[in-house]
């Protein structure tokens, strides 16, 4: 990914904490002939500042196959936004606010132990403390069965390009009109731009 360096982002904190708050993402392998991409759950695991994920994805999904054999690209995006030039103070272009991380490793395929821990992570993840949670241990066995149609893997990550492209180019007062527009849009970008720069 071209990163300009007005937009990279090298805290590994902040790069961390945006990855633990956008579960999900897209695995991109190559098949030989072309590129193919599946959209996942993902879950981030940190031991020693080394990073991870672990996901699934469906057996008859042919992405699997080529999961091990090469380095795979995951990734994760945020809020994006169109922002009109009609919003500066000065005639320029339009163009588009967006936070993206792209992230490469080696996959693992898991045990069926790993993968049936794994999905049950992820409900523990995503279920927290509903009154009406759904738990992996409490599933019948023909829905915990369901876990023969997926392939679970681990990605080692080796390396992270981070982007979070924000009109940190632009001056106070017209980076303040572009949060009140996209306020007023409802566009969570606003609250994302609010945060980085008050």
């Amino acid at each position: 990914m071209y990163v300009p360096k007005l937009y990279a982002v090298t805290d590994p904190k902040e790069v961390h904490a945006f990855l633990k708050a956008h579960p999900f993402g897209t695995v991109v392998t190559y098949d030989g002939h072309k590129p193919i991409a599946t959209h996942v759950p993902l879950r981030l695991h940190e031991t020693d500042g080394q990073l991870s994920f672990t996901t699934h994805i469906a057996k008859h999904n042919p992405q699997w196959k080529t999961i091990e054999q090469q380095t795979v690209l995951v990734i994760v995006q945020g809020p994006d936004a169109y922002v009109s030039a009609s919003w500066y103070g000065h005639e320029d272009v339009s163009t588009w606010n967006y936070q993206a991380v792209h992230l490469y490793g080696k996959a693992t395929i898991m045990t069926e132990t790993e993968l049936e821990n794994e999905l049950a992570g992820l409900l523990r993840d995503h279920e927290g403390e509903r009154g009406d949670a759904v738990v992996w241990e409490e599933l019948s066995e023909p829905v915990k069965r369901q876990k023969h149609g997926v392939v679970g893997f681990r990605i080692d990550v080796s390396d992270i390009e981070a982007a979070f492209k924000l009109s940190q180019n632009r001056n106070d007062e017209d980076y303040a009109r572009i949060v009140s527009e996209l306020g007023q849009e409802g566009c969570p970008m606003a609250d994302v731009m609010r945060e980085r720069r008050p």
